[in-house]
């Protein structure tokens, strides 16, 4: 399932290099797009296996332009987004904490996406690590606006980063499920285990999650992942599709009333205006 999608992806995935590209030596931060309230860390590894990711990190400013991303929301107080040696892929957020981004995790997804076409990886694995930072920081936005949630955080967390990505560029989101969507497959659909997985939600689970919201609220620019392959297969199965429009609802519903009031409209205007993504970054 999902296999012949990386082929077929080929070319937009060359066009969507993200923010870990290696080949790209700076990243153009729009000005006027920042976020006082979100500090950002870059904590050098102890493991000297882990050094050229902190240096491929740092130097292509990748915590600065997420910063820059977000600088539509509100938060109350400060939060820290870093990155880190975590001694697993995941480090738990825990209230009033940092939101922590582990460099096991980003040697995992590189490790994974290198399977893959070379002409392919940049996009890939920097795919995977938007989604795995929307993730973590979700969890810190919960916390930060005392957002109530039922059911399950990691679901929750799961949601909220996707429909984030629909609200502050849709292109974004369009080639970041691209790029998670070739790992996903590359992987045999247990990437990220240590981040994904566990009792509650499994990794399949939690990567529809994604697929669901992003087709729910852009179901023509997510068509693809409906229509059949070769195999009569889909990358979203019907059954979980014919809801993902009232999970959609339910979400954006959710959204706009407890995080929309600390969003500023007129930066997220600019955020969604600018091109995140560009050819050029491959040069």
């Amino acid at each position: 399932m999902m296999r012949s999608m990386i082929g077929a992806t080929a070319v937009v995935l060359a066009c969507a290099c993200l923010t870990i590209c290696p080949t790209r030596a700076d990243a153009q931060i729009p000005p006027g797009l920042q976020n006082p309230q979100i500090e950002i860390v870059y904590a050098v590894p102890s493991n000297a296996s882990y050094r050229p990711i902190y240096d491929r990190l740092k130097q292509r400013q990748v915590l600065e332009e997420l910063r820059a991303f977000l600088a539509p929301l509100k938060l109350p107080r400060k939060l820290t987004v870093n990155v880190d040696q975590c001694g697993a892929a995941r480090r738990p957020y825990k209230p009033q904490g940092p939101v922590t981004i582990c460099y096991e995790l980003v040697a995992e997804i590189t490790q994974t996406a290198s399977k893959l076409d070379a002409s392919l990886q940049p996009s890939v694995t920097a795919g995977a690590f938007i989604l795995v930072a929307l993730q973590a920081l979700a969890h810190g936005v919960y916390d930060e606006l005392q957002i109530p949630v039922w059911g399950r955080m990691e679901d929750a967390s799961d949601r909220l980063a996707a429909l984030v990505m629909l609200q502050f560029g849709e292109d974004l989101a369009l080639r970041t499920i691209l790029g998670a969507t070739a790992l996903f497959t590359a992987s045999g659909k247990t990437w990220a285990v240590s981040d994904f997985g566990n009792a509650l939600s499994p990794d399949e689970q939690r990567y529809y999650n994604y697929l669901c919201i992003a087709y729910g609220g852009a179901p023509i620019t997510f068509k693809f992942l409906t229509v059949p392959d070769k195999n009569g297969e889909q990358t979203l199965p019907s059954a979980r599709a014919e809801r993902c429009a009232d999970e959609y609802a339910q979400v954006l519903k959710a959204f706009n009333l407890w995080i929309m009031p600390s969003v500023d409209p007129n930066l997220l205007v600019r955020v969604r205006a600018t091109p995140w993504l560009q050819a050029g970054d491959l040069k």
